[in-house]
């Protein structure tokens, strides 16, 4: 599984949106494997059924071709029977000849058939455990992004609310200095009240008085 690069965020650690596409990719390529496994699986079964098609057809013409030997055969032996005459024989055993040839000739149509019966069936256990393995991977793949997003998750959310705290104990000191401010304001108008009414009391300097 190649490796896939997540855009980080501010708060939350990967972007959402990339883990997500990056989930929806690795199921579509899971699923494009193990369609891909089933129409391959799917063709060979199809010719497996030609194939078995085929060999019924070269079964029923041997059984015919047995079948038809054995009445000539027992054509042949009824007309040994009922003749002297060997030419008629001779004729006869040439047919069976040419019969029994011609089951021999079938008979490696029926043992290519069985090896290929075998052949296909390793084909097919050999794609079954591949696309079980293609899933298993794809599985772990995405327990183990879940895992490591969810870890990140956990520490930012513990460093955000140690940040949290941080703000809010600041906050709440500088509610207090604001509402002191006010009587410290009053403070300071009260003292600026009393000296301004101090300067207004300062008697006026008479002529020749110094300073």
């Amino acid at each position: 599984m190649e490796n896939y690069s997540f855009k980080s965020v501010a708060f939350g650690g990967f972007d959402k949106q990339d883990v997500v596409r990056y989930l929806e990719q690795a199921s579509e390529k899971a699923a494009a494997v193990q369609r891909e496994l089933e129409e391959e699986n799917g063709n060979l079964r199809k010719q497996a059924e030609e194939t078995a098609e085929e060999l019924e057809r070269l079964r029923a013409q041997v059984e015919e071709l047995t079948a038809e030997r054995d009445g000539l055969r027992e054509k042949l032996e009824s007309e040994a029977a009922a003749r002297a005459d060997l030419e008629p024989l001779r004729a006869l055993e040439k047919d069976v000849a040419r019969l029994t040839a011609e089951r021999d000739a079938l008979k490696p149509d029926a043992e290519s058939y069985a090896r290929f019966r075998e052949r296909l069936g390793a084909i097919e256990c050999e794609a079954r455990n591949r696309a079980d393995d293609l899933e298993e991977e794809a599985a772990v793949q995405t327990r183990r992004t879940v895992e490591e997003f969810r870890s990140r998750y956990q520490q930012l959310m513990s460093a955000f609310e140690s940040t949290a705290g941080h703000v809010n104990s600041e906050l709440r000191k500088i509610e207090v200095t604001l509402s002191q401010l006010p009587r410290a304001l009053d403070q300071t108008g009260a003292e600026l009240n009393e000296l301004a009414s101090r300067l207004e009391k300062k008697p006026e300097k008479k002529p020749g008085e110094k300073g």
